[in-house]
């Protein structure tokens, strides 16, 4: 031990001798608490603490990995396999005793950079109203990973230096850096899509599908994945220190030889044995991947199915979390015998995760047909009272791996606290045999990819009553209906008339943020609540514009869930709107996104008009509202909205000239947006806004009837309807 310390501290004074070495973790932590002060001094959405320093650290980490492959080389040739120094290998001091040594102290080096960004991240949280346990959390996610990735570089870059004994290594080692933290993400993981190979890659922070980026669904839902494939990566370290070491004893004569071998053998089975479990981990996600390319009854995107759909009027489903994340459900449905008259067996849709285990018509067993989502429930019983009561008891695990068809690796999950259950995900029944999957046809090829029907408009749902019951989740959940009951492990929610597609959502360390005079809450993440006070403060104002000469609104929003990730735009569940950090290009206007979705709900048919405006004008009437605002409120002229908000809708729609179309000078557009501001310089702004609030009363929300042909169309209004208004209103001859 003497000897092993003795050479540790000659390795200390090598290795801090050198005035690079010495300088830079010191500059790297000056350079990481300035980028993390200029985060803590914005208000912004997009420079949080936490996103701040998980940007810093997919670079930044990734340079310090350079240094850890020079050190780790240079360590090993300075002395070890230097020919002029080849007289060593007399000494009494054993290779392992070298070895262990350069490795400890190399380590110990970098853990430098690990402590300083951990203790500056850590502290500049809490000052920033963190809570301190959650901040811990995350730093210590940030510091295992910092000690993870220095461990195999060093162990890769001695074992490179043991091997290979000329001036070539360099090369080798500037290659294996650049490999396994730029190349191996481009060619392997992104355009290949081995994600097991995620594991090989020396920066984790640095990999573009990660979702560890945002506070939400990151390490709380993968800690299995984290857990795997980091007990992989430190059997693989093991397995390169002792091949190294081997290579090392093989240079000089010894009577170890059969020990090395034994343990070169022993490495080898270690890393084995760690890496079974994580093979079997994504094993098994890819089986769910082939299961639903070689169904027969997931139709092809160019070939979908035509599905027989009925209404169902009323949900009751209670849902029940167990303790090892398994989900227990059971879920009644009333349907009218009017909508499924002359059939001899009910169709429904349930999502293959989940394990049926009790079929009931009229509370009578009735039996039943299932492949993949498809359930066929022969008919039996009487129905009563003009409806048909159908009963089914199911239980399941929910991890759906979903790999090739989004950024998304996963499409619905249920673990802990992590939760995303959409609607589209069939977890409760839908009616009719629906396309909850689609796969690609590729031609000559098989089938590669698997796509949820839904992004293809391939679902429906009906609309009625909802009941849902939630029990055994150690945080609350989030979703779209009125939220009547909540106590520890037990949510209550219900809704009337509405379309029966619900989603659940939830998450670890989810904050609620209220306001005492807006009856709006935003549930965001603890990283994200700055900057969603700022936001809602802002919301606030244009709420109280609004309200002031709109009677009422039409959606009935209550909550915004922001989160990192998670959603690709603003977007209305019902009474929840769900908005992204992730996908917002313009920070400024979200609270005018959300105001605008409190205002005229989802508009999923906004750009259907486009080649006919004329026809039309309902987009442009609800761009008016904005365009009022702006000009009342902000004292924006036309020039200055073009210039500064290119992006808002009062301005794509009113100002800009569309190009295409049967109006590309949009004359329609800058026709109605100069009326209105014609008539708010002459003091006629009530007229308008009234005028404007009898089209919002007759219809300006824009659903998308095409890809639902459940919801309730609205009248267009043409612009000769818009003009004859606007002349009576104004009183014009």
């Amino acid at each position: 031990m003497h000897k092993w310390w003795r050479h540790s501290l000659l390795e200390l004074r090598l290795l801090f001798g050198n005035p690079l070495f010495a300088s830079l973790p010191v500059l790297y932590a000056i350079l990481f608490i300035v980028i993390m002060l200029q985060a803590a001094s914005g208000n912004g959405p997009n420079h949080n603490l936490y996103s701040a320093a998980y940007s810093f650290h997919m670079l930044g980490h990734t340079m310090t990995l350079g240094p850890a492959m020079l050190i780790g080389i240079l360590s090993i040739r300075r002395d070890v396999r230097r020919r002029s120094f080849e007289w060593n290998h007399s000494l009494p001091v054993s290779f392992f005793t070298l070895l262990s040594s350069k490795y400890a102290v190399s380590l110990l080096y970098f853990s430098l950079f690990t402590l300083s960004t951990s203790v500056i991240f850590y502290i500049l949280s809490v000052s920033q109203g963190i809570a301190g346990h959650i901040a811990m959390v995350h730093t210590m996610q940030f510091a295992v990973q910092y000690e993870v990735s220095y461990m195999v570089t060093l162990a890769l870059a001695m074992l490179l230096g043991a091997s290979i004994p000329n001036r070539i290594v360099y090369l080798i080692g500037f290659c294996a850096w650049m490999f396994g933290t730029f190349f191996m993400e481009i060619y392997f993981i992104s355009e290949l899509r081995w994600m097991p190979a995620h594991v090989f890659h020396l920066n984790q922070f640095f990999l573009q599908s990660n979702r560890f980026e945002y506070e939400n669904w990151g390490y709380g839902l993968l800690s299995k994945d984290i857990q795997l494939s980091r007990w992989f990566v430190l059997a693989f370290t093991f397995l390169l220190l002792t091949v190294c070491l081997f290579l090392l004893n093989s240079k000089r004569p010894t009577m170890l030889k059969k020990a090395g071998w034994l343990g070169v053998l022993g490495a080898v089975v270690l890393t084995a044995v760690a890496a079974v479990p994580y093979g079997t981990l994504w094993a098994e996600r890819y089986a769910q991947i082939d299961a639903k390319l070689e169904d027969p009854t997931i139709s092809y995107v160019d070939d979908p199915e035509n599905i027989a759909f009925y209404q169902v009027s009323s949900y009751d489903i209670k849902l029940k979390r167990l303790p090892n994340d398994e989900l227990r459900v059971t879920a009644k449905l009333t349907i009218p015998t009017s909508e499924i008259s002359g059939m001899r067996q009910l169709p429904l849709t349930l999502n293959r995760m989940f394990k049926l285990e009790r079929v009931q018509l009229q509370g009578i067993d009735a039996p039943y047909r299932r492949q993949g989502e498809r359930i066929s429930i022969r008919m039996v019983g009487d129905a009563k009272g003009g409806d048909l009561q159908a009963e089914l008891e199911y239980r399941g695990k929910v991890m759906d791996f979903m790999a090739g068809y989004s950024n998304e690796e996963f499409a619905a999950y249920s673990v802990g606290p992590e939760v995303k259950l959409e609607g589209h995900m069939a977890w409760y029944p839908l009616p009719g045999h629906q396309e909850v999957y689609l796969k690609s046809d590729n031609g000559d090829f098989s089938s590669k990819y698997v796509y949820m029907g839904w992004e293809y408009g391939k679902l429906r749902y009906s609309d009625g009553e909802m009941k849902l019951v939630v029990e055994g989740y150690p945080q609350p959940l989030y979703t779209g209906m009125k939220e009547l009951e909540r106590k520890p492990g037990y949510q209550r929610f219900e809704d009337k008339e509405i379309e029966q597609n619900i989603s659940l959502y939830g998450g670890q360390f989810w904050k609620e943020i209220h306001r005492n005079d807006l009856p709006i809450t935003i549930v965001t993440t603890p990283y994200l609540e700055k900057a969603s006070v700022s936001l809602l403060r802002d919301m606030k104002k244009k709420y109280d514009y609004f309200s002031e000469w709109i009677p009422e609104f039409n959606s009935s929003v209550e909550k915004i869930l922001y989160l990192g990730q998670g959603f690709d735009y603003p977007q209305v569940n019902h009474r929840l709107i769900l908005s992204s950090n992730h996908y917002t290009y313009n920070f400024a206007n979200l609270p005018g996104e959300w105001m605008n979705s409190i205002l005229f709900g989802n508009q999923g048919a906004f750009h259907y008009n486009f080649e006919h405006p004329e026809r039309d004008v309902r987009g442009k009437i609800g761009s008016l509202f904005w365009y009022v605002y702006y000009v009342e409120e902000k004292g924006l002229s036309d020039k200055q909205l073009r210039s500064a908000y290119g992006n808002l809708r009062s301005v794509q729609q009113l100002l800009f000239k569309n190009g295409s179309g049967e109006d590309p000078q949009n004359q329609i557009g800058i026709s109605m947006a100069r009326q209105v501001r014609k008539a708010l310089e002459e003091g006629r702004g009530n007229q308008v806004k009234e005028l404007l609030v009898q089209f919002y009363r007759q219809g300006l929300m824009l659903p998308d009837t095409e890809r639902n042909p459940a919801l309730r169309p609205e009248k267009p209004i043409t612009y000769k309807e818009w003009q004859q208004k606007w002349d009576a209103m104004m009183n014009v001859k």
